[in-house]
């Protein structure tokens, strides 16, 4: 029941991003983990847009083929701001909290928008006053720090 959640979830998300970011050059994942599937399918609902995913283990990413998809290692506390620049949008699905204030740093630095889909118990970390919900048919999806206006 919760993998199908996370599932649904997740497709609604990437719905989002197709509607609201169809012009976009670049997007990026930060700290893609183990799972490419997210950015797999933005990259097929996309196809005009250079999908990058991150991640600071180094051998993980050695080792990935994701097709169409850019995997490259690096750090988000210590970014290679180049890496990044020209994106539209920068996301994070589940980040620890510890690295929230250096998504928010690296978007503010490159000018593109973030938006993060907290674990549910770190929300507390994303103010109110910066960050709006994303909701997509009555679900919070995520929280948008919005930086193109």
């Amino acid at each position: 029941m919760i993998r199908d959640l996370s599932r649904i979830l997740f497709e609604q998300l990437v719905d989002w991003i197709k509607q609201n970011y169809s012009g976009a050059r670049k997007i990026i994942e930060i700290g893609v983990g183990h799972r490419m599937d997210v950015a797999e399918r933005i990259s097929q609902a996309l196809p005009l847009a250079e999908v990058l995913v991150t991640d600071k283990d180094e051998s993980w990413v050695r080792s990935q083929k994701p097709g169409r998809i850019r995997a490259v290692a690096d750090d988000v506390i210590f970014p290679s701001f180049n890496l990044y620049q020209g994106a539209s949008l920068i996301y994070s699905l589940h980040p620890p909290g510890e690295i929230l204030h250096a998504l928010e740093k690296l978007a503010n630095g490159i000018g593109a928008d973030l938006l993060v889909v907290p674990i549910s118990d770190e929300r507390h970390s994303l103010t109110q006053d910066k960050w709006r919900e994303l909701v997509v048919r009555g679900r919070i999806v995520g929280w948008l720090l919005n930086k193109r206006g």
